[in-house]
């Protein structure tokens, strides 16, 4: 791939930055750079969970933006710009919005590995309504500081924060709570709109790896139940 001034970055640039890394890595005072390591020089380029967080509750998991109403989520748990989705739909079946839409498709499918293969229509997703922090009039919220990471979202029962506590979404009406309000709903319905909700109605929102496999094999089991529900409906219509 190019860059400026139509170079191209070769395998000794790579080496050469890797070389830096490793030497600026090094705090000792040996000319020798004896407690230089990789692992020394990964931990510079880590980047802080709290950070990752709070950049999947602020940002479009496909375009990178702000996230702005209306906004919607997947069933493994990823929010989206609706916007977004809808262009994504739209450049997966070959009608791209504008010139550079193809180049925003492909840029999407390469940087997530072909990660978004699950969305395929609207049914694939559906609307969420968060909580913003600055729209709520409770008295006392506490507020981020320079220091931490801007919070945005909050649970309207308990007032836990999206980034440091679990939160899962009412698939049937979008609500989105923390995990511990969920637990106060006893009777299961919404404790803003009423509606019923069983235990798989609930979508962790942002969640662990693990919760997103499960959400990943549920799915697949749902996909394939609803194949054979389909066959078996076409073998006792079809006419003899």
């Amino acid at each position: 791939m190019g860059l400026d001034g139509g170079t191209y970055i070769t395998r000794s640039d790579v080496l050469r930055g890797q070389s830096w890394e490793l030497a600026t890595a090094d705090n000792s005072r040996s000319t020798r750079g004896g407690n230089a390591s990789t692992s020394a020089a990964k931990d510079r380029n880590a980047v802080d969970p709290r950070t990752v967080k709070s950049t999947k509750w602020s940002t479009c998991s496909l375009s990178n933006q702000q996230l702005q109403v209306p906004i919607v989520a997947d069933y493994l748990g990823s929010l989206y710009n609706r916007e977004a989705v809808l262009e994504f739909l739209l450049s997966r079946g070959g009608a791209f919005v504008d010139d550079l839409a193809q180049h925003r498709y492909l840029n999407q499918q390469r940087a997530s590995k072909f990660g978004y293969e699950h969305l395929k229509s609207t049914r694939d997703i559906f609307t969420v309504h968060l909580t913003d922090l600055q729209d709520t009039q409770t008295a006392g919220l506490p507020t981020a500081t320079d220091a931490e990471a801007p919070e945005r979202f909050v649970c309207p029962v308990t007032h836990l924060h999206s980034t440091r506590y679990p939160f899962v979404a009412i698939s049937g009406c979008g609500h989105v709570f923390s995990d511990r309000a969920v637990k106060q709903m006893t009777d299961l319905s919404c404790a803003t709109c009423g509606v019923s909700f069983t235990e798989a109605n609930l979508i962790p929102i942002n969640g662990t790896a693990e919760q997103i496999e499960s959400l990943k094999d549920l799915n697949t089991s749902l996909l394939a139940g609803s194949s054979i529900t389909a066959c078996v409906l076409m073998a006792t219509t079809a006419k003899p």
